[in-house]
C-alpha cells in the first residue's frame, strides 16, 4: 500500500489533496498522513507545506517585521490545502524503481 500511494503522487499531472488521495485509494485519511509522513522521512516525497512555512522568517529579511506570527495565523495567507509532491530533479521512475 505504501508503494501505491508513492506511485498515485508520481503519476499525477496535478496536486492531489489528502481527501483525493485518500478517496481513489480507499484509505483512511489519518492512515495516508502517516503513510505520507513515511515518504518523507525517507526523501522520497517533499511536503510542501513544511517548505513554504521554513521560507517565512518571522521577524527577518522577507517577512512581514518583527509582529509577525508566521504563515498559520497570517491573515495576508490563504490556507491551502495540504500537498506533497516529488523532491526537486527527482524523475517519476527513480521513486517507483528504487
Amino acid at each position: 500500500m505504501l508503494n501505491q500511494v508513492l506511485q498515485e503522487i508520481a503519476n499525477a499531472k496535478e496536486p492531489l489533496s489528502l481527501t483525493v488521495l485518500s478517496n481513489k485509494l480507499a484509505i483512511e485519511r489519518g492512515a495516508l498522513e502517516g503513510m505520507l509522513a513515511h515518504w518523507v522521512r525517507k526523501g522520497k516525497l517533499r511536503d510542501d507545506d513544511a517548505e513554504e512555512a521554513s521560507a517565512c522568517n518571522t521577524g527577518g529579511v522577507g517577512s512581514c517585521g518583527s509582529t509577525c506570527t508566521g504563515t498559520n495565523t497570517c491573515s495576508f495567507v490563504a490556507k491551502m490545502p495540504k500537498t506533497y509532491s516529488l523532491p526537486v530533479n527527482t524523475k517519476n521512475n527513480e521513486i517507483l524503481n528504487s
